[in-house]
C-alpha cells in the first residue's frame, strides 16, 4: 500500500504546528496504542482537552485515485467510548496526484519544508499542510460509514473503508466521494482551533478541567457556560480541580477519579499501526474567552 504522505510525518507536523501557535500554553503528549485520556494524564491546572487521530491518504497504482481509509475496528471501539473521550479524525484533502514528496518536488520544494508556515516563501505557503489538512468527530466519520460500520459488527468484515475519495484527471481534482454519497462539510485545521479556542461546537468530544470552587454545587455545566467559567480559571487562586466531559448535547458533566481506572478503554491488542494519536491540553491562557 502506497500512501501520500507517512501519518508519522503528519503527526510531527501537527505536533510542530501546536507548539509554535500556543507555546507553553498547550500541553501535547501521545497515548499508548489502546489508551484513552485519562484524568491522570492531564496537567494539574485548568483547561481543555481533545484528541487527535491522525490519517493520511492511499494511493492506486497511478497515484490518480486517494482514498482515506478507516480501521472500522478502530472507530467501532472510538464509537464506544463516552463522547467526551471520542477523538477527531484529521487527514488530508489531498490537492496533488501521486505522492507528496514527489509533487512538491516538481514545484522545486523539499516535502520537509511543509511543517512550517514560511511567510517569506510563496510556493512553501500554498504547500504548508495547515492549508489541506482538515477535522470531522468521530461520531461523524461514525455517521458517514454507518453502513460499513454496521456490516462490520454483524460479520466482522470489511475490515477497513473508504471514508471520502478523491480523483484526478488531468491534474485536476474532481469533488470528493463520500462513503455514503452525500456531500459533507469538513472543518479546516486552522479553523478546528480558532473554534476550540472560543469553545467550539456543542456537540463536539472535549474534556474540560475547572477548579471545584468555580463550579461548586453544579451537576451539569451547559456548553454555553463554559467561556465563562474558564475565564474565572485564570485567577491565580486554582486549588482543586474538578473534570467534566461532552456528552454530545450540549452539556458537561462530571467524570469521576473512578473513571480513570480503565473503565472503557480500548482493549490492549489494538492496532500500533493504525493508533496515530496526539492528545492536547488547552490552558486558559491559550484560549479566547473575552
Amino acid at each position: 500500500m502506497v500512501v501520500s504522505v507517512p501519518e508519522k510525518t503528519l503527526e510531527h507536523w501537527a505536533s510542530i504546528y501546536l507548539t509554535y501557535r500556543y507555546r507553553s500554553k498547550a500541553s501535547l503528549w501521545w497515548p499508548a496504542h489502546g489508551e484513552d485520556i485519562y484524568i491522570g494524564n492531564l496537567p494539574p491546572a485548568p483547561g481543555k482537552a481533545v484528541q487527535l487521530e491522525l490519517k493520511t491518504t492511499t494511493l492506486n497504482k497511478k497515484g490518480d485515485v486517494h482514498k482515506v481509509k478507516i480501521d472500522l475496528d478502530q472507530l467501532d471501539r472510538y464509537l464506544a467510548l463516552p463522547h467526551w473521550l471520542q477523538p477527531f479524525y484529521v487527514f488530508p484533502i489531498a490537492k496533488w496526484s501521486g505522492t507528496l514528496k514527489d509533487a512538491t518536488a516538481a514545484d522545486g520544494l523539499p516535502v520537509s519544508e511543509l511543517g512550517f508556515s514560511r511567510s517569506d516563501h510563496l510556493t512553501a505557503m500554498q504547500w504548508w499542510f495547515a492549508n489541506w489538512m482538515v477535522a470531522l468527530p468521530a461520531a461523524r466519520v461514525g455517521q458517514v460509514l454507518h453502513k460499513e460500520l454496521s456490516a462490520y459488527q454483524s460479520l466482522g468484515k470489511p475490515t477497513t473503508a473508504d471514508l471520502v475519495t478523491f480523483s484526478f484527471k488531468n491534474g485536476v481534482r474532481s469533488k470528493p466521494i463520500w462513503a455514503d454519497g452525500k456531500p459533507h462539510r469538513t472543518i479546516r485545521w486552522q479553523s478546528l482551533w480558532k473554534r476550540l479556542e472560543q469553545c467550539g461546537a456543542a456537540s463536539w468530544s472535549q474534556m474540560v478541567r475547572l477548579p471545584t470552587w468555580v463550579t461548586s454545587g453544579r451537576t451539569t455545566i451547559r456548553h454555553t457556560d463554559l467561556r465563562p467559567l474558564l475565564a474565572d480559571s485564570r485567577e491565580d487562586n486554582v486549588g482543586e480541580l474538578s473534570t467534566w466531559g461532552s456528552t454530545g448535547d450540549g452539556v458537561f458533566v462530571p467524570v469521576a477519579d473512578s473513571d480513570d481506572d480503565g473503565e472503557g478503554r480500548p482493549p490492549a491488542e489494538a492496532n500500533e499501526e493504525t493508533d496515530h494519536r496526539i492528545a492536547v491540553h488547552l490552558g486558559p491562557s491559550a484560549l479566547r474567552l473575552d
